[in-house]
């Protein structure tokens, strides 16, 4: 997957909440063995109710393991400030 390729699949999960991005990156940050950046991923899809398998929960919970506390707190302080500008932007779209 290119740079350009992983923005674009970015833009689309802030901006259109689209779900199959946001597992697309998810999946990559796996395969990548990402850490901090796969769990922030994982938060981003379950909260765009994105069909996860076990072994998805798998490696989120592998991640978390290893994490320190404040890591956590920073990873899902971020998850719920994207998750807010997410909802935001959909609801502005709704009425606007």
């Amino acid at each position: 997957m290119t740079r350009a390729h992983t923005r674009n699949l970015i833009r689309q999960v802030a901006q259109a909440c689209d779900p199959e991005a946001a597992l697309l990156l998810y999946d990559r940050s796996i395969a990548s063995g990402q850490k901090r950046i796969a769990l922030l991923r994982y938060l981003d899809a379950r909260d765009l109710s994105v069909p996860l398998t076990p072994q998805h929960h798998a490696y989120a919970r592998a991640v978390a393991s290893v994490l320190s506390e404040r890591d956590i707190e920073t990873i899902a302080r971020e998850a719920l400030r994207r998750s807010r500008e997410r909802h935001a932007s959909l609801a502005l779209k709704r009425t606007g």
